[in-house]
């Protein structure tokens, strides 16, 4: 199997380093197997996605590798945060490589007026109605706010039997949004995967002109 076509490209690099041959050929295997085994029933989860593309991207290319990874970590006897340690290097790197897109937009002049003219037509295609649930409290000259009531990560990895990871893919965001600073600074009280009533987005215009 090969992950290049999901947002963990780098996966089997990984595996193959982090482990001694047997065991890293055994997760990768096994990996493989468990992604292609919840590939098969994706198409039955992904009935309530109602036809979005955008869903199914975040199912099938990031949260389902994700957990058919940290299942292989389960099933050869690594401990649930030993296994949530090496998932979290995957989510790690991926998150960085968002976070240099961010700094790419950090450079450009006016870049906070330029976010916030952006994100709520990003959010709708992105992270559509059904499986997030978004509510925007400010979106000014200062700060954009917004709270997000629902998410299909959390929502999902429940019903796969791994809440626990959710976590891992809510610290992605602090490391990605880390990149717009400083004209643009990330701000979160909590998030639903670590037990918050809600995942609180607060983006602030930052010491620079942005």
């Amino acid at each position: 199997m090969n992950f290049e076509s999901t947002n963990l490209p780098f996966l089997e690099e990984d595996i193959r380093n982090n482990f001694d041959k047997n065991v890293g050929e055994k997760l990768l295997k096994e990996t493989a197997e468990r992604y292609s085994e919840l590939l098969q029933e994706a198409d039955k989860a992904t009935k309530n996605f109602q036809g979005s593309e955008a869903l199914r991207r975040h199912y099938e290319k990031t949260l389902l590798p994700t957990v058919a990874y940290y299942d292989a970590l389960r099933a050869n006897g690594f401990g649930q945060e030993e296994a949530l340690g090496y998932v979290r290097e995957e989510t790690k790197k991926r998150a960085l490589l968002n976070a240099e897109s961010n700094r790419k937009l950090a450079r450009m002049p006016f870049s906070y007026a330029m976010y916030r003219a952006g994100v709520k037509k990003h959010m709708q295609k992105n992270f559509p109605a059904e499986g997030f649930g978004v509510e925007w409290v400010r979106n000014d000259k200062s700060e954009i706010h917004f709270n997000m009531t629902r998410c299909m990560y959390r929502d999902e990895t429940q019903k796969l039997g791994c809440p626990e990871l959710c976590a891992v893919f809510c610290e992605s965001d602090i490391i990605a949004f880390g990149g717009l600073a400083p004209k643009i600074l990330f701000e979160r009280a909590g998030t639903l995967g670590e037990g918050a009533p809600l995942c609180d987005f607060h983006f602030k215009k930052g010491t620079r002109h942005g």
